[in-house]
């Protein structure tokens, strides 16, 4: 019963990292996780890499709700408080999003792969 109850609350906590209800996972867990999972998927989705990273994120986020409902059943926190994260954290999704999108018109949200050839290139002199 007691490794059970652990098991519960160590997954309460993973979904906990990964949703919107912390300040600070955006720059620590999620940006870099849907970073990461961009590049794994951009070989394979045949779609502009800053949009997957946008996808990415949101997707980060909606997990860490997901896994938080499934394994708590219910947020710990008062009515409150849930109407205050939601707002910051549709208002930030909206924000990121928006940088996301400038960022990639601008070409500086590239795959890694693309990221090492364009400064291996700046290096050389190659354009």
């Amino acid at each position: 019963m007691l490794i059970k109850k652990t098991v519960k609350y160590i997954i309460f906590l993973i979904g906990w990292v990964l949703s919107p209800f912390t300040w600070w996972n955006d720059s620590f867990v999620n940006i870099p996780l849907s970073y990461i999972l961009a590049n794994a998927l951009y070989f394979i989705i045949p779609i502009p890499f800053g949009w997957i990273v946008i996808a990415a994120y949101w997707f980060t986020n909606i997990l860490g709700l997901f896994i938080m409902w499934s394994s708590g059943k219910s947020i710990i926190i008062s009515a409150k408080d849930k109407a205050r994260a939601t707002i910051f954290m549709v208002v930030f999704l909206f924000v990121y999003t928006i940088i996301m999108m400038f960022l990639h018109t601008k070409g500086y949200v590239l795959p890694i792969t693309e990221y090492f050839k364009k400064h291996h290139n700046q290096i050389m002199g190659i354009k």
